[in-house]
């Protein structure tokens, strides 16, 4: 019978991704500096987990595990090898004098590692990030317990873009790191785009001399945050066997991507020649792009980008190689002299049967290597494709999903909806919406089967789940790849891993909060805290936040709550809510986004109100949204700004207030500021004098002490950033 100490002990086990089932046990294992290794003969191939167990408690712990000859009779980590395991799977058994492994490969024993360090308190983690911040301990109790564990899903995978922004070697390492902790074993590497080529192809140098690089004197310009200076970059052979190697060493495939035919303007940049005979204009990519797709009629292509397979299998042992795809401006090859000639010779009567005939011609290149094709879910279009030789990626929505399968196809399932991680966490973040604006909770609702409405025999065909990263947001401010990623990429784990009967949201949420913020904590990873809900209601600002326990803290002076800003802890009487931020914040280290109090809306004047400006706007936020006297909306724009750029609010009655606010960010959360600007007001609209304010976290705050016509933002060169967002007035009645 279970005893209410097992109980108790069991739900104090917070495993992230779920196991199959556990079964708790009385007391505890005491993990100490005489624990040693041992690995039947049958076992040999634990030999590599045991020591990634010990590499990762060995800083932190202070102690080092050794292997015993014979097997020890206690306080022993034993490994045995059981064929009789599904691949991946693993069981895991905690008694008070030893601990006992079985596996069936070499990734069940890495994954039983993997839970079994997760039974250790969080700071385990801590070996390298910040080894200044502990202190070891040479023991831990580890409770008892028995896990029997395999995975839902053979393919569990996450994609990063390296295109849009490159990431250094270390980094890569430590992404494919942190994969490995939450059991992730796919790492589809999206190599080449239109922003730049970042893998080393030596018999096509240009590509990464030329491709590699944006700004002034590169022949691709800059894109995404870099504001006119040079920058890329990109891996070496010996990098990439590098880093194929680290992946392999924490049973991470890595796939590789090239972008093809379409997203390809690094590559056409860097050799011009792949481009086709156009004999004129051809609309733009979905991304603005001109001329980015290669001529898929041009025989000496194929023979060039075998040449770069052929040096890319030699460095990527995966069976997949992934060749995009996607939204390809298949009205260029319409535009084409030699592209016409070949659809009429062919008896194409549309040009995107060109694509399918491209995507065959690749499947052929890599049917020489004895790969398998990859591509995203527009590869289906404009014919038929060999199904035992080809993987669909679906990424346009859930339909794609069944679209796929029902066709007879192998899918990996990564609907933008619910698998972007670049996407916005609430509309007050940042990031991007086409797709979705998504939380952590949805991420965890998806399941391909029942979200897709998949039969049993098209279910089947799903190899696994994935999520992506785009990074063409992800340059700044620092730490927002982490922030996107995290804690979204958990729940996407435990998608890909645990069995959907397992699987419950407020169980997740809880072993998330209690124990696995504090693991991400101690791997230095800066995860996203939600920002805290503040309402003025009455006279008070009352606040709230998703887990009570999580600290928040507020400043009421415009400034940004830091770790030693004020803690809150109950309703906060003012009739000024303007002023107060409040924070959530993570050991007073990880801080949420800052917010404000969400006012009511007939708190301010609306006076009819004319917006001009010379700032570059996005096209769905245009001016006119900072006149409508909506504290919600906001305009984007796109900077550098400098002195040159101004703002004009004139107003078609004087406007007599005490008091009037200028805020940049996006509403209720200061992201994306102007950090540098200062306000002029004017009472006749000819003459303007400089307001008497400071401005501070992207805004200020004046008294104009008279009625006033016009209110003008000046800004200053020294704004760096790409993207703001402008805030509409704050008038005081």
């Amino acid at each position: 019978m279970t005893t209410l100490f097992a109980i108790i002990m069991t739900s104090l086990v917070h495993l992230i991704p779920l196991p199959v089932s556990m079964e708790p046990g009385e007391g505890f294992f005491t993990l100490n500096d005489q624990t040693q290794f041992f690995l039947s003969k049958e076992a040999a191939m634990a030999k590599g987990a045991a020591l990634y167990f010990a590499e990762t408690v060995q800083p932190s712990m202070g102690i080092d595990p050794a292997f015993s000859k014979s097997r020890p009779d206690a306080n022993a980590i034993l490994f045995s090898l059981n064929r009789s395991l599904p691949s991946e799977g693993y069981t895991l058994s905690v008694d008070n004098h030893m601990i006992e492994i079985s596996a069936g490969d070499d990734a069940g024993f890495f994954y039983a590692i993997q839970t079994l360090l997760q039974l250790l308190p969080p700071y385990v983690y801590q070996p390298v990030y910040k080894p200044d911040q502990y202190t070891p301990s040479l023991t831990a109790d580890i409770p008892c317990i028995l896990v029997k564990d395999y995975p839902a899903y053979r393919h569990r995978g996450m994609m990063l873009d390296v295109s849009r922004q490159f990431y250094t070697v270390e980094y890569i390492k430590r992404f494919i790191d942190r994969m490995a902790v939450h059991k992730l074993n796919r790492f589809h590497w999206h190599l080449a785009d239109d922003t730049g080529w970042r893998i080393e192809i030596k018999k096509y140098p240009f590509l990464t001399d030329k491709g590699a690089w944006r700004g002034p004197g590169e022949v691709l310009p800059t894109t995404y945050g870099h504001a006119g200076q040079r920058y890329g970059g990109f891996y070496t052979q010996e990098d990439i066997r590098e880093i194929v190697a680290y992946a392999a060493a924490r049973h991470i495939e890595i796939i590789p991507e090239i972008d093809l035919p379409g997203h390809s303007k690094a590559a056409i940049a860097s050799y011009p020649n792949i481009l086709c005979d156009l004999t004129g204009e051809v609309e733009l990519s979905i991304q603005g792009v001109s001329n980015n797709v290669w001529c898929a009629s041009y025989e000496k292509n194929y023979q060039m980008l075998e040449d770069i397979v052929r040096e890319m299998v030699q460095l990527f042992p995966s069976q997949y190689f992934h060749v995009g795809g996607d939204e390809v401006v298949t009205s260029q090859w319409a535009s084409c002299t030699r592209c016409k000639a070949f659809m009429e010779e062919h008896d194409m009567k549309d040009p995107i049967e060109m694509q399918s005939y491209f995507v065959q011609r690749m499947q052929q290149i890599l049917n020489k290597f004895g790969k398998t094709l990859v591509g995203w879910n527009e590869i289906m279009e404009g014919g038929e494709l060999d199904r035992e030789k080809t993987v669909v990626h679906a990424w346009q929505s859930a339909e794609k999903i069944k679209e796929a399968t029902a066709a007879g196809y192998r899918v990996i399932a990564q609907p933008a909806e619910y698998c972007y991680l670049d996407m916005k966490h609430t509309p007050q973040e940042r990031g991007m919406t086409w797709a979705a604006i998504f939380d952590t909770d949805k991420v965890y609702s998806f399941d391909p089967v029942e979200t897709a409405g998949l039969t049993r025999e098209e279910a089947r065909l799903v190899l696994g789940v994935q999520g992506g990263l785009w990074s063409e947001l992800m340059n700044m401010p620092p730490n927002i790849a982490e922030y996107q990623v995290y804690p979204r990429l958990c729940a996407l784990a435990e998608v890909a891993w645990s069995p959907r009967e397992n699987k419950d949201w407020d169980d997740f949420n809880i072993r998330l909060g209690q124990t696995h913020f504090d693991r991400l904590y101690f791997m230095g990873i800066r995860f996203r805290i939600a920002p805290p809900q503040a309402d003025y209601v009455n006279g008070y600002i009352c606040v709230t936040h998703q887990y009570p326990w999580m600290v928040i803290r507020y400043t009421c002076d415009g400034t940004r709550p830091g770790p030693k800003s004020r803690l809150y802890n109950g309703p906060l009487k003012t009739d000024k809510p303007e002023p107060y931020r409040f924070a959530a914040f993570f050991r007073d280290d990880i801080r949420s986004e800052v917010t404000m109090a969400n006012l009511p809306y007939d708190r301010y004047q609306k006076p009819a109100t004319q917006v001009t400006g010379n700032v570059e706007t996005h096209s769905r936020t245009p001016l006119s949204l900072l006149g409508d006297n909506n504290p919600a909306s906001y305009v984007s724009c796109f900077g550098p700004l400098n002195e040159e750029h101004y703002l004009l609010f004139t107003f078609e009655k004087p406007v007599l207030s005490p008091g009037i606010t200028v805020q940049t960010g996006l509403p209720r959360v200061d992201i994306d500021i102007v950090d540098f600007a200062h306000v002029e007001y004017s009472t006749d609209g000819v003459h303007f004098k400089k307001a008497d304010c400071l401005w501070e976290n992207g805004g200020c705050r004046f008294v104009p002490g008279q009625p006033v016509v016009a209110v003008k933002v000046l800004f200053d060169n020294r704004n760096q950033p790409l993207t703001y967002y402008l805030q509409d007035l704050r008038i005081e009645k």
